[in-house]
């Protein structure tokens, strides 16, 4: 298994904010594992405690067995359980092993911050306890000596663990931040393209049209540039959802609409504002320039075969309504123009293209 399976472990199936917290919580699993079990060895070879290294090395296993509960599907659980051995080990580490002259307890820091990053906004229950868990054993560690710990350690020596705990704290917050401030730019970009973007074209959607397309015509009127209106609707598209289907019905407005987006420039902004109407705003394009961009879309589109399985397959042609926007006139009002000139052009037997001329 791959370290990309290993992060993924417990993933599908959950939605694009839980898989980034579950890749996460897999991640700073594995770490954790890493430096425990690092610290086993440690103890064993170099401090030449073989207590203290097996007990270190079933923390060790523990932590491990957070991705296990994950694959099982048990996510919620497998992060409880994770800062449960966490702060289990940390107890044992600072009354057990040495002393709270170490600074190991200055760790439980760390957990509500990262119950918070790691679980839900739903599972606030399990934020908290595990924050008033994690509060409680502290000032528990703090207060408490171990007056026979496992592995005696100087002053100095002492002072030297707190020292790196408390950098070690300071590293770890910075970069729980780093992850946490990612991964809400991660979410603020997934549901921008969400907000913006037709599922099953892939195009721009009708928000994104007049949005973008505002912005675009009114930077065509300040620089004095013509800007035009493509506007397209499919013949006659409800017999074809009839005969064979939506099914076949979402194809044919997927395929279609890659054999217009062809003909598209990378200025041009192609979006999908009804069922099946489709329109492009294609700046710095005067009427006439338009015009033969719309009739290559119309020869490319009619041309066009939709591949069936089982059946036949079939061709299905469009109709097109090109406007262009005065100086000062609105989007809105230059795409009922356009809407115009698309009825005419079906009034005139559909498949071909149509001019709004004043």
């Amino acid at each position: 298994m791959d370290i990309q399976k290993i992060l993924n472990v417990g993933a599908e199936g959950h939605s694009f904010a839980a898989v980034s917290r579950i890749r996460l919580t897999n991640i700073i699993t594995l770490i954790t594992t890493i430096i425990s079990g690092v610290y086993s060895l440690n103890y064993w070879l170099l401090l030449d405690n073989t207590q203290v290294a097996l007990i270190n090395f079933g923390f060790t296993l523990a932590y491990l067995a957070t991705i296990a509960f994950m694959a099982k599907g048990y996510v919620s659980g497998a992060k409880t359980w994770f800062f449960s051995v966490l702060m289990v080990h940390l107890l044992i580490c600072t009354n057990v092993y040495v002393t709270n002259a170490s600074g190991f307890h200055l760790y439980y820091f760390l957990v509500p911050t990262g119950a918070f990053l790691l679980f839900e906004l739903r599972q606030r229950r399990e934020m908290l306890a595990l924050s008033a868990a994690s509060v409680g054993l502290f000032l528990y560690c703090e207060n408490t000596a171990n007056l026979t710990p496992l592995i005696e350690l100087d002053a100095a020596t002492n002072h030297l663990l707190y020292q790196s705990v408390v950098l070690v704290n300071m590293i770890e917050v910075v970069f729980v931040l780093t992850i946490f401030a990612r991964q809400i730019e991660a979410n603020e970009q997934q549901l921008t393209l969400q907000a913006s973007t037709d599922s099953l074209t892939g195009l721009a959607n009708r928000h994104c049209f007049f949005a973008q397309g505002n912005a675009m015509l009114q930077q065509s009127h300040k620089l004095h540039q013509p800007f035009s209106l493509v506007l397209l609707d499919f013949d006659y598209f409800k017999s074809i959802n009839d005969r064979y289907g939506h099914i076949v019905g979402d194809l044919c407005l997927v395929e279609i609409s890659k054999e217009v987006k062809a003909i598209c420039r990378e200025q041009d902004l192609f979006a999908r504002i009804g069922g099946e109407e489709f329109v492009i705003a294609m700046p710095n394009t005067g009427l006439e320039q338009a015009q033969q961009a719309a009739e290559r879309m119309r020869e490319r589109v009619s041309k066009h075969i939709i591949p069936i399985v089982g059946e036949k397959s079939f061709s299905c042609t469009a109709s097109f309504g090109v406007a262009s926007s005065l100086r000062n006139q609105a989007l809105k009002e230059t795409l009922q123009q356009a809407d115009k000139a698309l009825y005419l052009a079906k009034d005139l037997g559909r498949n071909c293209v149509q001019l709004y001329r004043a």
